[in-house]
């Protein structure tokens, strides 16, 4: 097929907001514990087996008191954990909550030991294996001993071999026990120990380990090949903390974000609702770094006073609702607040005296209905009065109440994103787009599902002006640990890669215009192949994005009214198969590369595969 595209370089269509392309951060598939959030042990507060507030169990479920049942295993009291049989040892481990540090932390590990033997060894196999390097490791332990006086901490080979240890030594009261050791050795699939070698009894409160190497060299921070992932998406936005799990199964299980900052060993976590618990090591303080460490602005969602609407929600009572008023108040003050007021001399505290650029408060989750109207209005004015200059978002479209913003969301099959090629035609209320994904029919993320949703991506930049910001979602996956089938940046402890709509993120990132102009493509619903297209001005010179979602090739000679379109380069992403797609093993088999692009005939000429995506770039001369 052959295909003639005009642009008009005068003719502007839309001004996109230039941090138009965002990231939308939720705590599912371990995406931050055993993911961007560097720690290494699992369960490390001795936590995970705790029910969700104000719910029951039964049958190996949780059951809320409105029906609501999730999966969730507590089989194991101290999942993660292990103890290490060894010949002549008597030794036993239990979770125990008597006697805590801190009541809202009780959990602890106890080991009691009757005969040690050779040493009675208590293991943590992080996140299905710690991964290990040449390099340091350090942490901390909160335990105390009876009888025990010393305990040795290290890492070890799965078989048992010792890689690197040290020792601390213990009193009857808890302490905070601080540890540093060199791996001399590379291994995936480490393991971290703690050994008694004296009889009594040994009472673990908190235990921690990160690598040196985290990125920018931030104490407990964030992993750096996951960071160099968010980096090349140029992300002009991050939208957090959810997602659903804002909202929580029920109120108490939803996030309540002062319970997510201070020390790392007095936050309680909570249950998240993807069917684990969360550690919130990666708390209110540790998201805005995210947001800094990427330069991007904030986007803050906040819980409305409603849990989930897609798990038989728990609608807060008027006094409630003003309480998670209140909450969201306290915490956009945390966030942005000068370090004279209440929340923001907190933040301050915890070590970031400059306010957080926040832009953006999303009020609610995906919540609809009269319920969720009546909520909108009280949050939106009280915010509104506070904080002028935040652009409020709503999760639809309320009648008779004002609307900066709202967020609508596209989950589907590849097949329907070019079937909606005339969405938001006209006028109408600003949109952020704050999910969207071929997450049908697209394995966990193929070619064709990125090629859909580059035509996707097309519409909304020529629709600009409408459409505001956008972030695809989920965003991480730790693939020992699926629960959505699609995800862009995917990973274990060792490696990552982004599925081929990563690479379409990318793209519009890094070639994201200042104007948009008008391009001449008919478009033909059902034809066997589609030139999709949208073209711009950055930095004075002509950009060019076009979606082949087809399968025939496309001979596409790309003109300039006014001139002749001199192209500079082009980039392609295509493969022998639109089922295609990156793994652990291959992850850059369908990956953006340099394409010829020739002059012809007053323009460029560009051969596009079928489903295949590219950007050219070139000027317009007389």
């Amino acid at each position: 097929m052959k295909k003639t595209v005009t642009i008009h370089p005068q003719q502007t269509i839309g001004t996109p907001d230039p941090r138009m392309w965002g990231i939308f951060y939720e705590e599912i598939n371990h995406a931050g514990d055993g993911g961007i959030y560097a720690e290494l042990l699992r369960n490390r507060s001795f936590a995970d087996a705790r029910l969700p507030e104000n719910t029951t169990y039964a049958g190996g479920k949780v059951h809320t008191r409105l029906g609501h049942i999730e999966d969730f295993d507590v089989s194991d009291p101290l999942p993660g954990w292990k103890l290490l049989p060894t010949p002549g040892m008597a030794a036993s481990m239990q979770l125990t909550r008597e006697n805590p540090r801190n009541p809202a932390c009780a959990e602890q590990l106890e080991l009691d030991v009757l005969r040690p033997a050779g040493g009675v060894r208590v293991v943590n196999e992080g996140y299905c294996g710690i991964p290990v390097k040449e390099q340091d490791y350090y942490g901390y332990v909160i335990a105390r001993g009876e009888g025990i006086t010393h305990v040795t901490v290290g890492l070890m080979y799965s078989g048992g071999v010792v890689i690197c240890e040290t020792q601390l030594t213990l009193t009857e009261e808890f302490q905070k026990l601080p540890f540093r050791f060199a791996s001399p050795v590379r291994t995936p699939d480490a393991r971290f120990f703690l050994q008694a070698d004296e009889a009594g009894s040994l009472y673990v409160d908190f235990a921690t380990l990160f690598p040196q190497d985290t990125d920018l060299g931030r104490p407990y921070g964030f992993r750096r090949d996951l960071m160099d992932m968010l980096r090349g998406l140029r992300p002009g936005f991050l939208r957090f903390p959810g997602g659903c799990v804002v909202e929580g199964i029920n109120l108490e299980n939803a996030i309540h974000w002062k319970q997510t900052r201070g020390p790392m060993e007095d936050r309680p976590g909570h249950w998240d609702l993807w069917g684990y618990r969360a550690t919130d090591g990666l708390g209110m303080l540790e998201f805005c770094e995210l947001g800094e460490d990427l330069g991007a602005d904030l986007m803050y969602v906040v819980n409305c006073g409603m849990s989930c609407q897609a798990r038989k929600s728990v609608p807060g009572t008027d006094e409630e609702i003003q309480w998670w008023l209140q909450n969201a108040l306290d915490g956009i003050e945390y966030i942005c607040g000068d370090a004279s007021t209440e929340y923001g001399a907190l933040r301050a505290a915890d070590g970031h005296p400059e306010p957080f650029r926040l832009k953006y408060v999303e009020i609610g989750n995906e919540n609809w209905g009269p319920e969720y109207h009546k909520r909108y209005r009280i949050f939106y004015d009280a915010i509104k009065a506070k904080y002028p200059d935040l652009i409020l978002i709503a999760n639809e479209r309320v009648p008779d109440a004002p609307l900066d913003m709202v967020d609508d969301h596209h989950y589907t099959s590849p097949q329907t994103f070019p079937n909606r090629w005339g969405v938001y035609e006209g006028e109408g209320t600003p949109v952020y787009i704050g999910e969207y994904a071929c997450n049908g029919e697209s394995g966990h993320g193929n070619l064709i599902g990125a090629v859909s949703e580059a035509v996707f991506m097309i519409r909304i930049e020529n629709r600009c002006d409408r459409v505001r910001i956008a972030s695809y979602a989920p965003l991480f996956c730790n693939e020992d640990y699926r629960k959505w089938s699609v995800n862009l940046i995917n990973f274990n402890g060792t490696g990552t890669y982004g599925i081929p709509s990563y690479e379409v993120q990318r793209l519009f990132a890094e070639y994201a215009p200042e104007t948009v102009v008008a391009a001449d493509c008919e478009v033909n619903p059902g034809a066997n192949a589609n030139l999709y297209v949208t073209a711009g001005k950055k930095d004075g010179a002509l950009v060019v994005k076009a979606a082949n979602y087809g399968d025939e090739p496309i001979e596409a000679l790309f003109t300039a009214e006014g001139g002749s379109f001199i192209p500079s380069g082009a980039v392609l992403i295509a493969s022998g198969s639109p089922t295609d797609t990156n793994d652990l093993v291959t992850p850059d088999r369908v990956k953006a590369v340099p394409a010829p692009v020739k002059q012809q005939a007053g323009g460029a000429s560009f051969t596009l595969p079928p489903y295949s995506f590219a950007v050219l770039t070139g000027r317009v001369e007389p």
